[in-house]
């Protein structure tokens, strides 16, 4: 432990705080520990871990899922979408709220990032529920509080990542994703209609009517297939997670380019440049974390970590406590790619003994935890992308995000004591 916090989080910190990515402050503690430590680790190590980190089947499914939220945002596709999201909660109280969550639930079906749903739901709604008189900050919180749910629902790229490096099935992992996602969905919904309500916030829209909105969802069903695909080509063994994303591509090639007749040879060529610059910022910081990771593993950080919290407490709810606010606290401030991948590997031994954990539902509290920290200054990485849009500063806005963020507290703690929620439909499947 000594060791460690010398050579490696020291170094780490220090580059981070004068302001070096993550990727390069990462691999350069890695250096300085190989280097001055003392220790019999050869230079050659950080060469052989990054290739074998980024030499895994299951990282493919990546770029691939990816690349199908880039061809439906480029082909104008999430517009119906959001119409049918507005035909099934738009009348309410709080409607265009409402319709933000439901909007981030059908997109987290396609794209599995919360960035890229928030850099497509924020110009889409924002605007919309300001021109409702929606207070600013509300309407920037509510959109970046859906765009998470797309790193819950499958397929979800840190998911994806999380399996890879653990060891735990990618498809277990995504059935036990579907309950959170939808209690995740309630939850924020149930907090915009107290807040609009209590404000009076938004215009109250009569309901459409069945015939629209049968007619809505037809228009979107081509696209709602998608999710379809992916998990039921996975369940019944038809294809890996990896082949489900090229298989989800190829559909969204068709369905934009010849159903649709919107996806041009310019926006594909645009979804591969952007894809294939989201793929390679992540898997940088995959690799280089995974050297960071063996490194914390070789000096047995993990066994230490684990002896001296049960040492404190065996109390499950304390436990609890304590491992929801190390990861809530890392998330403010370090990379949620990064913290998966070492504080995965880190955590795990805890979280299976102390709190009697499946592993399965270990992969699923992590990602969840650390999805906070999206919503959470000073790296809120979510927060910077609709600040802008909504044209509010960080400070009213990091207070606004504040209900949807103890909400999603709730869930995580449903998580964490209740194991139905994320294992009853990967134990239906067989994946426990």
């Amino acid at each position: 432990m000594q060791l460690a916090a010398i050579y490696l989080f020291a170094p780490f910190v220090g580059f981070l705080a004068l302001g070096v990515p993550i990727a390069f402050s990462l691999g350069a503690a890695c250096v300085i520990f190989i280097a001055f430590s003392g220790m019999p680790v050869p230079f050659s190590v950080m060469a052989s871990e990054i290739a074998a980190a980024l030499d895994s089947y299951a990282l493919l499914a990546l770029p691939t899922f990816v690349m199908t939220g880039e061809l439906l945002n480029r082909a104008g596709l999430t517009d119906r979408l959001v119409r049918l999201a507005m035909n099934l909660v738009g009348w309410m109280r709080g409607g265009l709220a409402h319709v933000t969550t439901v909007t981030g639930m059908l997109l987290g079906c396609i794209s599995g990032s919360a960035l890229a749903d928030a850099a497509t739901i924020g110009p889409l709604m924002i605007p919309a529920m300001i021109r409702e008189n929606y207070p600013r900050t509300f309407a920037a919180a509510i959109s970046a509080a859906a765009a998470t749910i797309g790193a819950i629902l499958p397929p979800s790229v840190p998911l994806i990542i999380i399996g890879s490096q653990l060891g735990i099935s990618i498809g277990g992992l995504f059935l036990a994703g579907v309950i959170p996602g939808i209690l995740t969905g309630l939850a924020l919904m149930f907090v915009s209609w107290l807040v609009a309500r209590r404000g009076e916030y938004g215009i109250v829209q009569p309901f459409p009517g069945i015939r629209q909105t049968a007619r809505a969802t037809g228009s979107a069903m081509p696209i709602l297939i998608i999710p379809a695909i992916i998990l039921g080509g996975i369940l019944s063994g038809i294809f890996t997670p990896t082949e489900a994303g090229a298989v989800a591509v190829l559909y969204s090639i068709i369905v934009g380019g010849l159903y649709y007749r919107t996806l041009t040879l310019d926006s594909l060529a645009g979804a591969f440049r952007e894809t294939s610059r989201v793929t390679a910022s992540a898997l940088i910081v995959v690799a280089l974390s995974l050297v960071f990771g063996r490194l914390l593993t070789y000096l047995q950080v993990p066994q230490e970590l684990t002896a001296m919290m049960l040492g404190v407490t065996e109390n499950r709810i304390l436990l609890f406590l304590i491992v929801t606010a190390f990861l809530l606290v890392m998330g403010t401030f370090m990379d949620a790619v990064a913290n998966m991948i070492i504080l995965g590997p880190l955590l795990m031994p805890l979280a299976l003994q102390g709190l009697g954990m499946e592993p399965i539902q270990y992969g699923m509290f992590l990602m969840y935890a650390l999805l906070l920290g999206v919503l959470t200054p000073p790296l809120g990485l979510v927060l910077f992308i609709v600040a802008p849009i909504a044209r509010v500063n960080l400070e009213s806005l990091s207070y606004a995000v504040l209900p949807y963020i103890l909400a999603m507290l709730v869930v995580l703690t449903l998580i964490a004591f209740v194991p139905a929620v994320t294992l009853l439909l990967p134990g239906i499947a067989g994946y426990i």
